[in-house]
């Protein structure tokens, strides 16, 4: 997901005080997910959902409407990130996502190929309706849905066009698993 220029701006604004964070995050011991180091005497400093700042103090982000949480006895740790996941397996996607933010994942890249490979794009269409409305934020990769062999097979298939719609979406990084390996071993023409 890129950001505009005037969102790395209103970060940098807003880390140097120019403009005012939405909240600070005071006390707490910070964990150093690089280092594996847990210090304390950090705030942090966020607006619009982003971190902006972290230093020792962050007063001078402070505005009126600025919510502070005062973290003392706690632990403060970034979100973590789910690399690789499918979550239209035996429940729809949404009720899958309830089990991630409790245990601090708070964005995963997602395979959407279950509910692809039934109902084709519309599948894929029907997945980001269900993740749009959860918290955390899911990136999809988008399988190359083909019949393993048209003869022999139901499985949903994109277009062309459909895929290039797919692949269009902000949410979409890219393409992962392939199910019809064999018809692109073979160069078929049909495969999206």
């Amino acid at each position: 997901m890129t950001r505009t220029k005037a969102e790395f701006q209103r970060l940098i604004r807003a880390a140097i005080g120019e403009v005012k964070a939405d909240l600070i995050i005071t006390g707490g011991k910070l964990i150093n997910v690089y280092s594996g180091e847990i210090p304390e005497g950090f705030e942090i400093a966020v607006i619009g959902g982003r971190i902006c700042y972290l230093g020792p103090s962050a007063q001078h982000s402070c505005g009126e409407e600025t919510e502070i949480i005062d973290a003392s006895g706690l632990y403060v740790s970034p979100g973590f990130i789910d690399g690789h996941t499918h979550i239209g397996h035996y429940a729809r996607p949404f009720e899958n996502l309830q089990s991630f933010l409790p245990h601090g994942t708070t964005a995963i890249v997602a395979s959407c190929d279950e509910l692809a490979t039934v109902f084709g794009f519309r599948g894929l269409k029907v997945f980001w309706e269900e993740v749009e409305r959860h918290p955390v934020r899911v990136y999809t990769l988008v399988s190359m849905v083909a019949r393993q062999d048209p003869l022999l097979c139901n499985t949903a298939s994109f277009t062309q066009a459909e895929m290039t719609e797919a692949l269009a979406d902000p949410s979409v990084l890219g393409m992962v698993e392939i199910v019809s390996w064999l018809r692109l071993l073979h160069c078929d023409d049909e495969l999206p």
